[in-house]
């Protein structure tokens, strides 16, 4: 991977631990690991009334006795990323700053929030530039939502809230090490560690945490007009002496997780360095990339369908996954209600249709099918913080 050597500096600069394999987009690198505030864990699009809510979020399993002060960075850049013309390069941008932290009578943090739209050139680049739509607060941990509204006709949100991702990621972590280890014994789910799925239990890993949400809803002309076909990606960059500096980023669910780190062993430093890497690209260059890496994965998972006399996808069918899946966009069509490749809505069992994509059908769940919490009718849709 294109500069995987320049990376394995910072890697170890930070640290190398063994790996943490992430979950959606958790800890899914070394530098989003080292500062959750800027470590993306999902991003959501999806239509809700005449507009589309996007769902931007951050720090990643935050304990209920952490929440009342988790906060966003004050020196972060978080952006929304908008393709509308297939490309895999931004046309629109939404860009969010925090700063004005104050914390209030009963110990719970709150920050203002300022809200900027670019277009063209100016969104394809990460920088704070472009018009202001809104400024607003977070809401205070625990409070009722405050909801503020943008000069584009939309509304903003900040805050915590419960994580809306549901997975049994020890589960997922024994399956990948596994698999890379090249074992087949696919086994069933609770079946003995011996097995691929043996690992996974039906624990729900993020049951009871809570994440730093920005929720953004526009109405459908803001992202191109109705029924446009976008791409829409998360970014977050740092400032630095030579300008902001993209350390995450995420359109799909676990495209980083599952697909790249497949050194052995697991905890190889280039497992690391190569999520690093990939986090700091743009999506335009995600096939010349990653693509070797996706064919590798479901070469590997096909073997392990053929020993289990299961179908295996021939050359041409992973030829045709990898592209659906690179470059890592988050395919959405502006005022359509959903569906599988089309946007991503908060109870979409993502992980379920990842792993039945994976294998061909073989295997259609982790044992964990909903979210622990439930989810609400209004903006921002996403569940109180625990």
């Amino acid at each position: 991977m294109t500069g995987v050597l320049g990376i394995i500096g910072v890697v170890a600069a930070i640290g190398a631990a063994p790996l943490d394999v992430g979950a959606a987009d958790h800890l899914d690198a070394p530098t989003a690991k080292h500062d959750a505030r800027i470590d993306i864990t999902d991003l959501y699009a999806f239509k809700s009334g005449h507009g589309t809510t996007l769902i931007l979020n951050v720090n990643p399993l935050t304990s209920p006795a952490n929440s009342k002060t988790a906060r966003f960075s004050t020196s972060a850049l978080y952006e929304l990323k908008i393709d509308t013309n297939g490309d895999a390069v931004a046309d629109i941008a939404y860009r969010i700053r925090f700063n004005g932290t104050r914390t209030a009578a009963d110990g719970a943090v709150i920050q203002s929030y300022k809200i900027r739209r670019a277009t063209g050139a100016a969104a394809r680049v990460n920088e704070w530039s472009g018009t202001v739509i809104g400024v607003g607060g977070t809401t205070a941990y625990h409070r009722s939502p405050r909801i503020f509204t943008t000069t584009i006709g939309g509304r903003s949100f900040a805050g915590v809230r419960d994580d809306p991702f549901f997975f049994d990621l020890a589960g997922f972590v024994q399956f990948k090490g596994e698999l890379l280890k090249g074992n087949t014994t696919l086994g069933s789910p609770g079946g003995g560690a011996g097995s691929l799925l043996g690992g996974f239990t039906g624990t729900d890993t993020f049951a009871g945490t809570n994440v730093s949400s920005i929720a953004l809803w526009v109405p459908d002309r803001a992202l191109g007009g109705t029924g446009r076909h976008v791409g829409i990606w998360a970014t977050t960059s740092y400032a630095s002496s030579t300008g902001w500096v993209q350390v995450d980023r995420m359109g799909r669910p676990a495209i980083n997780t599952v697909f790249n780190g497949l050194h052995v062993p697991t905890s190889s430093t280039l497992n690391n360095a190569e999520k690093e890497a990939f986090n700091r690209l743009s999506p335009r260059s995600d096939r010349a990339v990653a693509t070797d890496n996706v064919t590798a994965v479901l070469n590997a998972i096909g073997g392990v369908l053929t020993a289990n006399g299961a179908t295996a996808y021939t050359a041409g069918q992973v030829s045709g996954i990898a592209n659906t899946l690179l470059p890592d966009v988050l395919t959405f069509q502006v005022g359509n209600a959903g569906g599988f490749l089309n946007g991503r809505k908060l109870g979409d069992d993502v992980i379920n249709a990842e792993f039945g994509l994976l294998t061909n059908g073989a295997v259609s769940s982790d044992g964990v099918d909903a979210n622990d919490s439930a989810f609400s009718s209004s903006f921002p849709h996403l569940a109180a913080a625990h």
